[in-house]
């Protein structure tokens, strides 16, 4: 049985198709699903110019497309990208990640076209070790995946805004040092009250380097009590 699938998507019809497929085997099977975007670092010849502008793809977000698509089916991807040959970096990450399952997009060429442009599918089920999936075109039904199009620039927007997560580790340091400052307030409160009390008013009043002893009681008191709670948090958080 697989475990783990590799499809290569370029924001064409044949590879989220491809794509597709592999978020249902995933769902039927709990298979782990490792989604890879390949840019090709060499530049395109004329006449590949001119069937890019007469074969636009559906979307030059492929990657985003599809996670959102497996995360709405409660498939967890990997997205990964690369730059270079499609088919060189497909088995390069077939190794790499020891992908048992590659799912690819048949483009549907034929005759001189799929002769001049070659076929990605064909090249990478000739030299791959493991088993090789090939979508063909129009066999997967996508308009689903397809109309969570408009839905992507709000997703993106979502991801750029950090949503704070709670963190109990950090809410026992806050509480820790909130009481601990508490206390202190009211230790120093009451150490002030006495000092101000008819039997300590004339010790309260006793002048230390130009200040009375009151007032340095309470200043060591706050310091020590602040060091006291930094060193309790420090350490974990005491308790």
């Amino acid at each position: 049985m697989y475990k783990k699938v590799l499809v290569a998507v370029d924001g064409y019809e044949p590879s989220l198709g491809a794509a597709k497929r592999a978020v249902e085997l995933a769902v039927q099977y709990g298979l782990e699903v490792i989604v890879l975007q390949v840019e090709e670092d060499i530049p395109l010849l004329p006449g590949e110019k001119i069937l890019e502008k007469v074969c636009k793809p559906i979307t030059d977000k492929p990657l985003e497309l599809v996670e959102f698509y497996a995360k709405k089916h409660g498939v967890d991807i990997t997205t990964i990208k690369e730059k270079g040959g499609i088919t060189a970096c497909i088995l390069k990450a077939v190794e790499k990640y020891k992908v048992d399952l590659i799912i690819v997009g048949d483009s549907g060429r034929k005759g001189l076209e799929k002769f001049y442009f070659g076929s990605v599918a064909q090249a990478v089920s000739e030299n791959a070790k493991s088993s090789v999936l090939i979508v063909k075109r129009g066999s997967v039904n996508i308009s689903d995946m397809v109309a969570l199009l408009p839905l992507l620039p709000e997703l993106e927007k979502l991801k750029k805004v950090e949503i704070p997560v709670f963190s109990p580790k950090a809410f026992k340091q806050n509480r820790n040092f909130i009481t601990g400052l508490s206390i202190a307030f009211i230790v120093l409160y009451a150490i002030a009250v006495a000092l101000t009390s008819e039997p300590l008013k004339e010790l309260a009043v006793f002048m230390v380097f130009g200040l009375p002893l009151a007032i340095w009681a309470g200043l060591l008191l706050f310091a020590g009590g602040l060091i006291i709670i930094r060193l309790k948090i420090s350490r974990g958080g005491g308790g």
